[in-house]
């Protein structure tokens, strides 16, 4: 029977024991959330770093059209859009994304050791449970949620709730207790609508900085955007296509 660990925020990851499992980095606000809908908006693939400098590097040496997301403390970086997917346009022609942020992008490379590694948020989580379950292997599931520099997020434990809700409606697992207290969170803000998720910290602190729409956004979204996010190779690109393969 599989495992299924979640980890409540990335400062926790142990880099090393990663290696052989699955895992899925979520940040619901915002990171993880616009990787989706950059996806589902023709954006790829996705160069996801830790900082502005890494990304602006990486941007002098891309060959491809691409643009450049980021933020750094909630706060705008010149020449940076704002990773917000509220500003998200759709892309007539395929184009290659670099995005930083404080929580999502650090967390996607402490957890790049993985075998497999998801990118999920409460927009695809359902889809990111299912990619998993599809899974032909008896690897270790471990779910890292990103916080929120250097603390607890109750938007991510949440997230990773999801998932694990959705795992075990499919199949039996071995859940870990914080697995077992994500999905409860997860039961609790699915029945009441995600109220609470627009009083989160990460919430007052878009509003601080007039990012009013974002909370709303991502959850009228729940479960509507139909992307799985793949890390491969430094690059996220969109796995749907084996997931659409394998139902019957």
């Amino acid at each position: 029977m599989r495992k299924v660990h979640v980890i409540t925020q990335k400062e926790a990851v142990a880099e090393e024991k990663l290696k052989g499992c699955t895992a899925a980095v979520i940040d619901v606000l915002l990171a993880t959330s616009t990787v989706a809908f950059l996806l589902e908006n023709n954006y790829e693939p996705i160069y996801a770093v830790r900082d502005s400098d890494q990304a602006i590097k990486l941007s002098k040496h891309q060959n491809e059209s691409h643009i450049l997301l980021g933020e750094t403390k909630g706060e705008s970086i010149q020449g940076f859009q704002y990773p917000d997917p509220c500003l998200i346009q759709l892309n007539d022609d395929k184009q290659a994304a670099i995005i930083c942020s404080t929580n999502g992008t650090i967390a996607i490379e402490k957890a790049s050791k993985a075998n497999v590694l998801f990118i999920s948020s409460l927009v695809n989580g359902h889809l990111i449970a299912e990619r998993i379950h599809l899974q032909e292997d008896d690897s270790s599931i471990v779910l890292v949620c990103s916080g929120n520099d250097d603390r607890f997020s109750m938007e991510d434990f949440i997230g990773a709730g999801q998932i694990v809700e959705h795992l075990t409606r499919k199949g039996n697992y071995s859940l870990s207790d914080s697995s077992k207290l994500a999905r409860e969170a997860y039961r609790h803000a699915h029945k009441t609508s995600f109220k609470d998720l627009y009083e989160c910290e990460t919430a007052h602190l878009l509003k601080r900085f007039d990012f009013t729409g974002s909370v709303e956004f991502v959850l009228r979204h729940h479960e509507a955007v139909d992307v799985v996010p793949l890390y491969r190779d430094g690059k996220i690109v969109n796995d749907h296509q084996k997931i659409t393969t394998k139902r019957r």
